[in-house]
């Protein structure tokens, strides 16, 4: 067996096996190892790309701005120094207006367009709280990867700075955990308060919960391949 791969498993193993105590966090451990040793660095970037279209795709359907948060920004929202209800209402904010002249609409197409408005009004306060989780999911992401790259990158600092073996290596590991597995319960908290607000607001507005499914199943493959990436960039480093 090649000497990296020896080590990704020696990586990976420590973790997986860290997680047994927790049946949800364990499996997302498995997928997390299983992508590291399937996959390589830029497929695993493509996986991440494709996964977050799907709360892209959620936010387009709900009037949201499609927004990637720099590293200086996930770097901020990590350490508190960006307060996440302050990112989160940057997405809230209206689009500027448009200068140019609209068509006049015609009385039949007006008396239509006002109809459809009463009806979205009797839901306009839901919709509105269903912006603001789906803009807390995206800003709870990127608050996950900020935080996760900070412990990724003090792994990888400590290891540099120690001895460069196979002991050194899962001894570091090791140290992460409870950091990792705090930081993780920590998110999953919010995301289960704000998947399980999401669902009784769609119930109420007559609406099935596939959009909490996706923005519950995006959260956790960006774990999964998250964690696959900087486990196969611990690997390397």
């Amino acid at each position: 067996m090649k000497k990296g791969v020896k080590i990704a498993l020696c990586a990976a193993g420590v973790i997986v096996v860290c997680g047994a105590a927790a049946v949800a966090w364990q499996w997302n451990n498995l997928k997390a190892a299983g992508y590291m040793l399937t996959m390589d660095k830029e497929t695993l970037d493509s996986r991440l790309e494709e996964n977050r279209k799907v709360l892209d795709s959620a936010m387009e359907e709900y009037q949201l701005p499609t927004y990637t948060f720099s590293p200086e920004e996930r770097a901020q929202l990590a350490s508190g120094e960006l307060d996440s209800d302050a990112a989160a209402a940057k997405l809230l904010e209206p689009p500027a207006a448009e200068e140019t002249a609209q068509p006049e609409e015609s009385p039949a197409a007006q008396t239509q367009a006002d109809a459809g408005e009463t009806e979205a009004d009797s839901y306009e306060e839901e919709y509105e709280e269903i912006r603001q989780l789906i803009a807390q999911m995206y800003v709870l992401q990127a608050t996950y990867v900020g935080k996760l790259e900070a412990v990724v990158q003090s792994a990888i600092d400590e290891y540099i700075a120690g001895e460069h073996t196979d002991e050194n290596r899962t001894k570091v590991v090791y140290s992460k955990f409870e950091e990792l597995t705090a930081l993780e319960k920590e998110c999953d908290g919010k995301v289960e308060a704000v998947v399980s607000r999401l669902r009784e607001l769609l119930k109420a507005t007559g609406q099935d919960d596939t959009l909490a499914q996706e923005v519950e199943r995006t959260y956790e493959e960006e774990k999964s391949l998250k964690k696959a990436y900087y486990l196969k960039e611990f690997q390397e480093g």
